[in-house]
């Protein structure tokens, strides 16, 4: 039996001693949630009268968050349209496996994740948004990780309910997401790529927009 428990430990040891650095640097102190542990937290938001939105300082003590926005921010588009939004640094892991770069080693990315709103900004936040940021470099890996092995592994259900095809393999696909006792969500998961690589992203909303594949 000691023999085996030493085998064991020496195939473990290169898990063990090589885990990869996390650039930028003062994310290395964060502690990686799974992406359906993540979600879930959203879910366990209690419901109040303000059920469409969520407050903006929601998880601002979560020492596991790098606020990277001072309160509320806003921008502008072309066409007028003003939003409102918060962004924090996470670190994010999909059953295990999170986005690496290739700087000069392999390092883990971090995930931006955003609150925002097109509405009155004094409601909070209609929209978290999940971003792995692997868009526009050229050298990474992990950047596809489908959730759905880990929603499952934290009894979140979810139900297919639109889907568009972006070409080349990409796809936008909107679920409703479910679990016993909590509150149902809509998930946006987006899949999309190009000459600045692939990349993913995850919109969660806590009512379901009218048209959700086009939101």
């Amino acid at each position: 039996i000691m023999k085996k428990q030493i085998i064991f430990l020496f195939l473990m040891l290169p898990l063990i001693c090589c885990a990869y650095p996390v650039y930028p640097q003062k994310a290395e102190s964060l502690q990686s949630f799974e992406i359906g542990d993540f979600i879930k937290l959203f879910m366990q938001i209690p419901t109040n009268e303000s059920k469409d939105f969520i407050a903006w300082d929601t998880f601002v003590n979560n020492e596991n968050f790098i606020w990277e926005t001072d309160g509320v921010d806003s921008s502008e588009s072309d066409d007028g349209l003003v939003s409102y939004y918060r962004n924090a640094m996470v670190r994010i892991n999909v059953n295990g496996l999170a986005p690496m770069r290739l700087k000069q080693n392999w390092t883990e990315m971090p995930w931006t994740v955003g609150y925002s709103t097109t509405s009155n900004p004094n409601f909070g936040a209609e929209v978290v948004s999940i971003d792995n940021e692997c868009f526009g470099y050229y050298t990474t890996n992990n950047c596809i990780l489908p959730p759905f092995k880990s929603l499952k592994r934290v009894n979140i259900n979810y139900k297919k309910i639109c889907k568009i095809e972006r070409g080349n393999g990409f796809e936008t696909v909107g679920y409703e997401l479910s679990s016993k006792g909590l509150r149902t969500i809509y998930l946006l998961y987006e899949q999309d790529g190009g000459t600045g690589g692939s990349y993913e992203t995850y919109h969660l909303y806590f009512r379901k927009p009218e048209n959700l594949c086009e939101s």
